[in-house]
């Protein structure tokens, strides 16, 4: 599970944080949902554990919660990572765990074989991001991929049915939308984008202030 960083995806890797460009594709939460979860753990922090941070990722970058969140989503995609995005499709099964269809528990052995999903990246990239062995920028990989993969892992969908691609395959018209989408897509930005537009007048800080309360 270790990628091949080579100086074409080290280049687009800090490119993509620093531009934040527009995602059309996303896996878990969306844009706005990675970068309040990014914001919400960032609060949460102990001087400590900030100051790792701040290390491992510049100060300019680490106020740019959305583009931090969704790193790993950029990286996969040729509109947001044109010259690499071939190089991390390896990547791709570690965003969500599948269960059999209508099977309502987990099993690792069954559901996450090689620790090739979510569970396991969850895993891998823990012991990675404080490897003494690796060096600070597969340090800041390890990183960037757990923000976002602990992200992913409170999307209910992302822990979902193989027959139905985690809710990808059940399409509708939801929340008196004129537009058709699917079940997981609900999730990861259409239930945050109602909740924005209804109650906190689409102003992200808004709703970021209302959740911290909440905590």
């Amino acid at each position: 599970m270790m990628s091949n960083i080579n100086s074409i995806s080290s280049l687009w890797l800090l490119l993509i944080l620093i531009s934040g460009v527009t995602v059309q594709h996303v896996h878990g939460w969306g844009r706005v949902g990675h970068g309040l979860v990014a914001r919400l753990a960032y609060s949460r922090l102990s001087r400590q554990a900030s100051d790792w941070v701040t290390f491992l990722v510049p100060d300019f970058l680490v106020e740019n919660f959305t583009a931090v969140g969704s790193w790993a989503d950029d990286i996969l995609y040729p509109d947001t990572n044109p010259l690499g995005h071939n190089n991390w499709q390896w990547s791709r099964p570690l965003h969500y765990v599948n269960t059999p269809d209508w099977v309502c528990n987990y099993d690792s052995q069954r559901d996450c074989k090689n620790d090739i999903c979510i569970e396991g990246a969850l895993k891998n990239y823990s012991r990675r991001a404080v490897a003494t062995q690796l060096d600070d920028m597969q340090h800041k990989e390890a990183l960037l991929f757990l923000i976002h993969y602990v992200g992913n892992v409170h999307q209910p969908l992302h822990a979902g049915f193989a027959g139905d691609l985690g809710g990808n395959k059940i399409k509708g018209v939801f929340m008196n939308s004129q537009f058709t989408t699917n079940l997981h897509s609900l999730w990861d930005t259409g239930a945050i984008n109602s909740r924005l537009s209804r109650d906190f007048k689409s102003d992200i800080n808004l709703y970021y202030t209302h959740l911290h309360t909440l905590m």
